[in-house]
């Protein structure tokens, strides 16, 4: 009985984070769109997250589906499958499409979304550039083992590198631009000394759902009475806890550092002042 009571909160708690982390990719898109400018924002941030949610879909899609990807996870963890679920799938993949449509409004804002003043920040900086490719090259990298490995004998999954080592590596990609993606625009808050263009909801929308994300990780371990779903899953679990590291020091920023208002009385990330242009630098 007990058990059939958490299998229910697990999905539940699933589809809603589902829903709130997909809810967060708005409003900096809206924002965007409303204030016909990305001025105040960094394009690193949706630059990194098309490559994270790249991977993270990928990587989803793999665990989800590939019979072949969950027999080899199995066959190193204790005969379990993996705690990914259909939600995480379609997360990730409206992730990627979002990500993709807030990318363009840096990248072509003024001839496709007829901004009229282009944001000179609105050009990924070195350091994303270089860490796209370093994943690149690291992903082909395992992938080239992998098929070494492959070519000389029968694969044992428990001992050898198999597709499931992919997998792991484009997770690890989703891991590193997570942990990374936020600084550009926490270091752009600290220099406007501003949160303005920076939309607060994607942070509060974000915050609760890498709070239910941990909680259905650790409901789902305990009903399998095996944490390796956690410790063979550290993307996932990973992913919360960095998202709510972030979030908080955003929230602090907005709320607290740089708490400013307009004359109407509403926070500053939804005011209409820009910065000149001049005073935007690239994060390189």
């Amino acid at each position: 009985m007990a058990n059939g009571f958490l299998y229910i909160v697990s999905a539940v708690f699933g589809w809603i984070y589902f829903l709130l982390w997909s809810l967060s990719f708005y409003p900096q898109a809206l924002l965007n769109f409303r204030r016909r400018s990305t001025t105040g924002t960094t394009v690193d941030f949706s630059f990194l997250n098309v490559l994270g949610f790249s991977s993270y879909f990928a990587s989803n899609l793999a665990l989800y589906y590939s019979a072949g990807v969950r027999r080899q996870y199995a066959a190193r963890n204790n005969g379990l499958t993996p705690t990914v679920q259909f939600n995480d799938v379609v997360f990730a993949l409206h992730g990627l499409v979002l990500s993709l449509i807030t990318v363009s409004q840096y990248l072509v804002g003024t001839s496709l979304w007829r901004f009229p003043v282009r944001n000179p920040a609105s050009r990924p900086s070195r350091f994303a550039v270089g860490l796209t490719a370093g994943s690149l090259v690291g992903v082909s990298i395992t992938y080239l083992i992998v098929g070494v490995a492959r070519g000389r004998h029968a694969v044992d999954p428990a001992a050898d590198w198999c597709d499931l080592d992919v997998v792991y590596a484009l997770g690890y990609v989703k891991l590193v631009v997570t942990l990374v993606k936020y600084a550009p625009q926490l270091r752009a808050n600290i220099r406007n000394q501003s949160t303005e263009g920076w939309s607060i909801w994607q942070i509060l929308l974000d915050l609760t759902g890498g709070v239910l994300s941990i909680a259905q990780q650790g409901i789902d371990s305990w009903l399998q009475h095996d944490w390796s779903g956690i410790t063979s899953n550290p993307v996932k679990f990973g992913l919360g806890q960095i998202s709510i590291f972030f979030d908080v020091l955003f929230i602090l920023q907005h709320y607290v550092i740089y708490r400013k208002k307009s004359g109407n009385g509403r926070h500053g990330d939804e005011t209409e002042r820009l910065l000149p242009p001049g005073e935007e630098r690239r994060l390189d």
